[in-house]
Order: structure tokens, then C-alpha cells, then sequence
């Protein structure tokens, strides 16, 4: 069973953190998802930055921004996660 479905079945509240990778700083991502997991975050979603962020909210378009300017792409990121 995926952790998705097991947490689903545990009958009680999900911690779930949104964050756009490369925000605030291009290298922080990992140690932000290490951070997550170690203070009990059930479910991380990784927002992949991209140009044109006008469904999501302020706060998101902001930070997806500040992540592109900082050099964020896709490659980048599973370099980053690949470890």
C-alpha cells in the first residue's frame, strides 16, 4: 500500500505543506523537505516554478518568481531530489 492511501486510512487529520522548489534560495530545497519530514509533515508537494503562474494564488506567484529568478527549472530539480 502507497503512503497516500495508508495515511487516508489512519482515520485522523493530514499534515500537507505546499512549497515552490528553489524558494527562498536555489539550494534550499532538500534541506526544506528534510525539514518537513523530520517535523512530522505527512505530505510534501514540490510546486515546479513556471513563467506564467496565474491559477495559483498570490503568495505561490510570488515565490514561483523568486524561484525562476533564482535559476529554478525542472532539470535542476531532479538533479536536487535525486539524492
Amino acid at each position: 500500500m502507497n503512503r497516500i492511501k495508508q495515511k487516508l486510512q489512519e482515520d485522523k487529520k493530514i499534515l500537507s505543506i505546499y512549497f515552490s522548489a528553489g524558494y527562498p534560495n536555489l539550494d534550499d530545497t532538500v534541506q526544506i523537505i528534510q525539514d518537513l519530514e523530520k517535523n512530522g509533515v505527512d505530505l510534501i508537494e514540490i510546486g515546479l516554478p513556471f513563467s506564467d503562474p496565474l491559477a495559483d494564488g498570490p503568495t505561490i506567484q510570488t515565490s514561483s518568481t523568486a524561484a525562476l529568478k533564482n535559476g529554478m527549472n525542472t532539470a535542476l530539480l531532479f538533479e536536487q531530489l535525486k539524492d
